[in-house]
């Protein structure tokens, strides 16, 4: 009988090689940016198209209060436009052939959650007080469809009218702080890949001609 080499076993507990950890800690990193980046920006989108601003006057029916959503005010075409920013620079950072674009379409990813966050925190400070005074015109506009409502109707419409705000701001806030850390993942990635590349450009060594 021949004698034949036994086949070598690792020893349990031998650690995986550093390459194969890093690919995992990689895909993880690349899975969890794109996961949060797209409920971000669809969360962001869905809150910019939803009511921003409610009002309400004591003793008239809903339907004569108006609502506003987000694209009735610049803030919100503005968290729209983010939005969309972000959901394009997520689908950039899949097709990206390079380390450099794939950075390059991460950053786009922060800057436009950042826009949104901006845009929709501005809102949350003054646009109820800001559109009161438009409330107060639609809703004489309702009451009084030729036009020419009376002083003491205004005055009373005024003194009534309140505006609150609805859940679309608060929903485009949370998608773009989810939109943020996203990004901030999916740029960890795309480094991560431009070290890896590096690493394999060293490793091949120069090319003789």
């Amino acid at each position: 009988m021949g004698c034949h080499d036994a086949p070598v076993r690792e020893p349990p507990g031998t650690p995986e090689p550093a390459g194969a950890a890093d690919a995992g800690a990689s895909t993880s990193l690349r899975l969890a940016g794109f996961g949060l980046t797209a409920l971000g920006g669809l969360l962001i989108g869905i809150g910019s198209l939803s009511p921003w601003i409610r009002s309400s006057l004591e003793g008239l029916p809903d339907a004569i209060s108006p609502t506003y959503l987000g694209i009735d005010l610049t803030e919100g075409l503005i968290a729209l436009a983010a939005g969309i920013v972000v959901l394009v620079a997520l689908a950039a950072t899949r097709i990206a052939a390079s380390p450099g674009g794939r950075q390059a379409a991460a950053w786009a990813v922060i800057a436009g959650s950042i826009v949104a966050i901006g845009a929709a925190g501005a809102a949350v400070v003054t646009a109820a007080d800001r559109t009161e005074s438009t409330a107060v015109q639609d809703i004489l506009a309702e009451l009084n469809p030729q036009g020419n409502p009376s002083p003491e109707q205004r005055t009373e419409v005024e003194e009534l009218v309140v505006t609150t705000l609805a859940p679309g701001p608060f929903a485009v806030l949370g998608g773009g702080l989810l939109g943020l850390v996203g990004g901030g993942l999916l740029l960890s990635w795309a480094r991560r890949s431009t070290d890896a590349d590096r690493s394999t450009d060293d490793q091949a060594g120069p090319v003789v001609s």
